[in-house]
């Protein structure tokens, strides 16, 4: 505030020249908003009916073919599991029958009775 017998302030004289303060938040909002000539709306399409798949039926986890059997595995060289592979081949069999075959031979070895799956 100024006396009235003093020159007025220089914060006071400022502002008179500088007009009435903007909010930096106005002016950020102002620049922002599209000008109306500028806006374009899409045109309206209509969405093409999808047509809805039912998902395909769940199967069992395994085959019937493995119902109450157990696996029982190892680690080869791959040398011999290619052996192993193209003796199936060559009988027209697969692995897992020879490998069956492989252990009714190592039971009846041993003592055992061989059990014959293959």
């Amino acid at each position: 505030m100024s006396k009235s017998n003093a020159r007025p302030s220089l914060a006071e004289r400022l502002a008179a020249v500088a007009g009435p303060q903007v909010q930096p938040a106005a002016i950020i909002a102002r620049e922002a908003a599209p000008e109306p000539s500028t806006v374009v709306q899409a045109p309206r399409v209509k969405p093409k009916p999808v047509a809805v798949v039912a998902p395909p039926p769940v199967a069992d986890a395994a085959p019937k073919a493995r119902d109450g059997k157990t696996m029982i595995a190892g680690y080869f060289s791959p040398q011999m599991a290619k052996a192993v592979k193209l003796l199936a081949v060559e009988r027209d069999t697969t692995v897992q029958a020879l490998i069956g075959e492989g252990l009714d031979a190592i039971l009846h070895k041993y003592g055992k009775h061989p059990m014959g799956e293959r």
